[in-house]
């Protein structure tokens, strides 16, 4: 990951342990290799002279092939004259029979077991309850250390050095990140441009003879990684710093400042208390995107993450001055400055938490200013009450696309997101649900991302037919699939054609979106005639219907 700073400056990291994110501590193997005996595959430390200063280590992961995952992580913090280092991690887990909103099982990581998922315990909607632990000093090397087995995946974890507080979630005491693996827009010296984030992330593969998930597309991507910059954009109604607010933006691999077709553009929000780099270090979408894009699962995409704190009077509930905002400076500066469409059906908005209650007020109150919304872990928060007048704008019923999503076992979401999604399909309004076994924390978050990238984001198509020819023997139709998003891919696929319910010949193949289908004049005189595009791995299918 190439990292530049708030005037362009390159951020030198040196390797930055090799992938940015915040997550490059892990230098791993392919995630099904299995070697026979233990090895380890996180590289070296980081680099002396330029990254976390003399005495930095990275956390070291290893492949065991031992029960219970098949890897485990050894993290270290480098203070001789601390008399205390604990390191709190996102790692407690729970199993579906053992979770409910309120309740979870609270494992260990040395508890894990196939199917147990990460969850706090307790399970309090949005509150920190991770375990902390106390970490052993080397007397001799000065080196504070503590080593876990870990289940695939991204984890998140920092650093309390001679904290005295008593409270489970040490409230009371500072945060630091690894000084070895620090956050993406972190100099050298530790000094954060733009938004301070206090923790550090490391990606651990997965060993499938252990049933561990194959989470590999959170894993740092080296071959094919794009670029994050953090940028100020001009915005009088920010009061920290006056006059401008913090951007984070990530650019695919190969960004092209001229590139012919414009790029689509993912705006992510944050939840409360969190900032512009929350997505790119803790939600590792830099990573998610760079994989997808390298795998072919989703076209090149340029992804903007806000940060809606001082803004002015935005403060608890009061969404209005968000949408203000996003229309009128967040969206200007970034089709000003990057070669991204301005087109509706171009742009996405997503967001968890408090992000999932701007999205919801921005598919209502801002409706044709983006195609696509997700809405994560918040329920009804920002949508209007069920007889608001705003139910009926007929746009809401034209979206390309509406995620609603979350964990089930978050008091945030439910039942919040039951009546939300009852009132969308009383209203007529069509959206996807996609409810993950998970709470209200970047483990559910991740996968809502995944999901909505994969399945409905800049995916949707019209499928259009007409009749080219028609003789007394056969009537030629002209099928054209069309994306909704500008795209420089064509849709590929087949179409096919149905009558009664029941498909008529074969599939034909799409060149260059277009196929043409043969039938009987009987047919299509006679009988409801639709063409169904069955989609690709760019694109979703869509339907026509022709008019006799």
């Amino acid at each position: 990951m190439r990292l530049r700073g708030r005037r362009g400056v390159r951020l030198t990291v040196g390797t930055l342990l090799g992938a940015g994110l915040a997550l490059g501590s892990a230098v791993t193997a392919p995630a099904q290799a299995a070697p026979a005996s233990a090895a380890t595959v996180a590289a070296a430390p980081a680099n002396p002279m330029t990254w976390g200063g003399p005495h930095a280590f990275s956390p070291q992961v290893v492949h065991t092939g031992q029960p219970p995952t098949g890897y485990e992580v050894t993290f270290r913090y480098y203070d001789p004259t601390a008399t205390s280092v604990r390191l709190r991690g996102e790692w407690y887990f729970s199993d579906a029979a053992h979770t409910t909103t309120t309740t979870s099982a609270g494992y260990l990581p040395s508890q894990w077991k196939p199917g147990d998922f990460p969850i706090a315990f307790p399970n309090q909607g949005a509150a920190p309850n991770w375990p902390v632990v106390q970490m052993t000093l080397n007397p001799r090397t000065g080196v504070w250390s503590y080593t876990t087995p870990l289940p695939s995946g991204v984890f998140t974890y920092g650093f309390y050095v001679n904290c005295t507080s008593t409270s489970p979630t040490l409230a009371d005491c500072t945060e630091l990140s690894d000084p070895s693996n620090r956050p993406w827009n972190t100099t050298s010296d530790g000094t954060a441009i733009g938004s301070v984030e206090p923790t550090s992330q490391v990606y651990v593969p997965s060993d499938p003879r252990f049933g561990t998930p194959d989470l590999s597309w959170q894993a740092p991507n080296r071959r094919h990684h794009g670029t994050l910059e953090d940028v100020s954009y001009p915005d009088p109604q920010s009061t920290n710093p006056v006059g401008s607010h913090p951007l984070a933006v990530y650019l695919p691999p190969g960004y092209n400042a001229h590139r012919r077709v414009p790029y689509p553009t993912l705006y992510l929000s944050h939840g409360g208390g969190g900032n512009e780099v929350d997505w790119s270090t803790q939600g590792a979408a830099g990573n998610i995107l760079d994989n997808l894009i390298a795998r072919h699962q989703v076209q090149p995409m340029v992804v903007v993450m806000t940060n809606f704190n001082n803004l002015g009077t935005c403060t608890g509930q009061d969404v209005s001055c968000y949408a203000t905002d996003v229309r009128e400076y967040v969206i200007p500066f970034v089709e000003s400055h990057y070669n991204v469409s301005t087109k509706a059906g171009d742009r996405a908005f997503a967001g968890l938490s408090a992000g999932g209650r701007r999205a919801n007020y921005l598919l209502f109150h801002e409706t044709t200013l983006f195609g696509y919304f997700a809405s994560w872990s918040i329920g009804t928060g920002g949508a209007p009450a069920p007889t608001d007048p705003l139910w009926q704008n007929p746009a809401l019923r034209t979206r390309l696309g509406i995620h609603i999503g979350g964990g089930i076992y978050d008091s945030i979401t439910i039942p919040g997101i039951d009546t939300y999604e009852a009132q969308l399909t009383a209203a007529g309004i069509p959206f996807t649900d996609d409810r993950i076994a998970g709470g209200h924390e970047w483990y559910t978050w991740r996968q809502n991302l995944y999901d909505f990238l994969t399945t409905m984001a800049f995916r949707h198509t019209t499928t259009s037919l007409q009749v080219v020819k028609q003789t007394r023997n056969v009537v030629v139709l002209g099928v054209t699939v069309t994306p909704d998003t500008t795209e420089p891919a064509q849709p590929k696929g087949t179409v096919q054609l149905v009558i009664n319910g029941q498909p008529v010949g074969s599939p034909k193949r799409l060149h260059d979106g277009y196929a043409e289908l043969r039938l009987s004049p009987y047919d299509y005189a006679n009988l409801p005639v639709t063409v169904v595009y069955g989609g690709d791995r760019y694109y979703n299918g869509s339907t026509a219907t022709g008019a006799h």
